[in-house]
């Protein structure tokens, strides 16, 4: 099966190109934005993303602020992906290894989660969910419009 061909804007790509920049691997870059493995070279060969022209930090000061944005869920998913991913190629031992991150990731979430709701009903835990996800996309809403004018 063949993938489609798939067109990503131009900020998927800035921020591939200050993840690739600020260390993370080319591989792991092109999984977290969705992209191409040849497409990303090609672009960055291009652009010239160079990481040799990058200041390197002191041995010791990786900096790491680069996966704040990666939470618990993603993780899960990142994990359940990979394993079917695996599966699906035909690399047991991969698929093996990705199944056992995948299980004790979604343990933990879950731990968490029931640790954050205690003793709260599933409706209760539902409006708050439903009331976190209106203010993110509020968030979000105001940061794609700009600030408001007097």
């Amino acid at each position: 099966m063949a993938d489609t061909y798939r067109i990503r804007s131009i900020e998927a790509w800035a921020q591939a190109r200050d993840a690739y920049l600020s260390g993370m691997s080319a591989e792991t870059v092109c999984r977290r934005h969705d992209l191409g493995l040849s497409a990303f070279r090609r672009r960055a060969r291009k652009y010239g993303w160079r990481r040799s022209d990058q200041v390197e930090p002191p041995p010791g000061e990786t900096d790491l602020s680069i996966y704040e944005d990666v939470d618990m869920d993603e993780q899960v998913q990142i994990a359940r992906l990979r394993f079917v991913a695996a599966l699906e190629q035909g690399r047991a031992t991969e698929a093996v290894r990705w199944r056992r991150l995948w299980l004790e990731l979604r343990d933990q979430a879950h731990e968490a989660d029931t640790d954050f709701f205690r003793g709260m009903s599933r409706e209760e835990v539902r409006a708050f969910m439903d009331a976190e996800q209106r203010e993110r996309d509020m968030e979000d809403e105001a940061l794609q419009l700009g600030p408001p004018c007097d």
